[in-house]
């Protein structure tokens, strides 16, 4: 057994006796390592410390906890969220606009309360630029700090079942037939949803419009830190979970919880404005729209996409 052992040993030689080729496969997969946590580590640390955040908030009653989250302004600041959410030092409130989810109705409101005489202007109400507002990322880190401590402050947000959210906003940006939104808006939406190199070459005014089951699955596709606004998740959006809001609306009680901020502000004479009274027309989603477009495999595709959202906002 031993003779033969050797033999094997001479015709099958280990391959301690090949230590370059060894040395060549371990520096080959050092460089490769290398090379892939240079590429992603600054995204996988940007996104752990949000996750990280959020997780701590998980399955949270949303209107009771959310203001206990630990933030600093130091914190805050360094998300994109910082940039969306609204801060009126004359209305002392602090509120983060969600698309779809009555955020015209409520720049309408706040606008007019700025005293802005142009307040009706919702096309310069959804232009930060030329809004007339001022953003939390208008401020430094410590004057964060002490806004989001300031019990004056009313901190607030609205938002919406996901469900529902993405079959307003798809009726809306991708069903809409508005010749002025074609013109102008449409192909930018389309390109936000595929790419540009595709809505360059659509026909705008007569190539069939995307289906809910498409919009879905591109949905699927992209990172919700890089989605439009539109359709971005709530938690991504406005920083649930990080951004201590002490009070979460929604849109399924919209009535009865605008009614208890706008007296939370002292607006007592104060109505919240319809959709026709800000010249705002609805999408034209409804629970009927919603059975039709459904199916069970498109609402596994949605929950899947806004987990976040279904888990810490308490929607089923």
């Amino acid at each position: 057994m031993l003779l033969r052992y050797r033999s094997l040993q001479k015709r099958r030689p280990h391959r301690r006796q090949y230590p370059c080729a060894r040395l060549n496969r371990k520096a080959l997969l050092f460089a490769t390592c290398s090379v892939l946590t240079a590429l992603f580590l600054p995204h996988i640390t940007q996104r752990n410390t949000y996750y990280g955040y959020r997780m701590r908030k998980r399955r949270l009653q949303p209107t009771a906890e959310l203001n206990n989250t630990g933030a600093t302004g130091a914190d805050i600041i360094a998300f994109p969220f910082a940039s969306r959410i609204i801060v009126s030092e004359v209305s002392r409130l602090i509120y983060c606009p969600i698309p779809k989810a009555a955020n015209s109705n409520w720049k309408y409101l706040i606008r007019k309360f700025e005293g802005l005489p142009d307040y009706a202007d919702l096309t310069k109400a959804h232009n930060v630029n030329v809004s007339g507002l001022r953003y939390l990322s208008d401020y430094s880190a410590n004057e964060i700090s002490q806004l989001i401590r300031d019990p004056s402050f009313f901190k607030f947000i609205f938002v919406r079942n996901p469900y529902s959210r993405i079959v307003s906003c798809y009726m809306d940006k991708f069903r809409n037939t508005d010749p002025v939104y074609v013109t102008t808006e449409y192909r930018l939406f389309l390109a936000q949803l595929f790419h540009w190199h595709y809505a360059r070459k659509v026909d705008i005014y007569r190539d069939p419009r995307p289906s809910f089951e498409t919009f879905v699955d591109e949905l699927l596709k992209q990172a919700p830190i890089a989605m439009n606004a539109h359709w971005m998740p709530q938690t991504t959006h406005c920083g649930i979970g990080i951004m201590p809001y002490d009070f979460v609306g929604r849109m399924e009680n919209l009535a009865k919880d605008a009614r208890f901020v706008l007296d939370r502000l002292g607006k007592f004479e104060e109505c919240f404005p319809s959709q026709q009274e800000i010249g705002f027309p609805p999408s034209g989603a409804s629970k009927k729209m919603e059975d039709e477009l459904y199916t069970i495999d498109l609402r596994f595709k949605v929950r899947a996409i806004y987990d976040d959202d279904f888990q810490m906002l308490g929607y089923k």
